[in-house]
């Protein structure tokens, strides 16, 4: 007799790879839970109050979805005096949402981004690394400019490929459809960009704003396209700026 239901049967279906793909996708085809994970892709936590407004909802409707991602393992939280802020789980969780985006209807031939699109389109935080036309160009430039670069940057390549995340990976950018630099060498080089202050962080988006001295560097060092550069991608007024690097 075919017994269907039990504790085997269940954690045997749980295993499976279309249950591993279908869960996390369930949890993400809500649309709020989709705003509740977007907001953290730079990788900055954020009270649950500030979640809810980021969702358009009410604080205990985002405190539901919240608790669903958490059980997931997709968020995590820890305490900030009485209230609890959270955080993406981890790199994979971002690199699963950008893969996402490329399926959407901003990654399809021909399309017209968004206006929330262009207005990160140029930089961003794609997590812990950078994204956009400026990370893509910078991506394209690495192999010609060979390690000296990282040493330049006090990048420790050898002591990064000791690490459990994967030293380097090619993320296809979402709304250039080209390669970026993730894993922990792009982690480690957008903090190199963070802490010469050639890239400003945005409060509450994932935008970075290039300094005048980041421009130069791209430029000079990298031997990025100053053509890339327009007035918008200069940094804007420090009011519009986080205070940290």
């Amino acid at each position: 007799m075919d017994v269907r239901g039990g504790p085997a049967d269940n954690w045997r279906r749980m295993t499976e790879p279309s249950h591993r793909i279908a869960q996390p996708a369930s949890l993400l085809a809500d649309p709020t839970r989709a705003a509740i994970v977007l907001a953290l892709m730079d990788g900055r936590s954020r009270s649950a109050k500030k979640l809810a407004l980021d969702a358009g909802v009410t604080p205990q409707t985002a405190s539901a979805h919240l608790r669903k991602l958490v059980a997931a393992r997709m968020l995590a939280w820890e305490s900030r005096g009485r209230f609890k802020h959270f955080r993406l789980a981890g790199a994979e969780v971002a690199d699963a949402v950008e893969a996402l985006c490329q399926l959407g209807p901003d990654a399809m031939p021909g399309r017209v981004l968004s206006a929330a699109a262009r207005e990160i389109r140029f930089a961003r935080c794609c997590y812990d690394h950078l994204a956009g036309q400026l990370g893509v160009a910078v991506t394209a430039r690495l192999p010609a400019l060979g390690e000296g670069i990282f040493t330049e940057l006090d990048i420790d390549v050898a002591a990064l490929s000791t690490l459990r995340r994967p030293l380097s990976r090619c993320c296809t950018d979402w709304t250039e459809q080209r390669p970026h630099i993730g894993g922990a060498l792009g982690a480690a080089l957008l903090a190199a960009y963070k802490d010469r202050r050639w890239l400003l962080t945005v409060v509450d988006s994932r935008r970075l704003e290039v300094t005048p001295n980041g421009r130069a560097a791209f430029i000079e060092r990298f031997g990025v396209d100053e053509r890339l550069f327009g007035d918008g991608a200069i940094s804007r007024p420090r009011a519009a700026l986080s205070t940290s690097a």
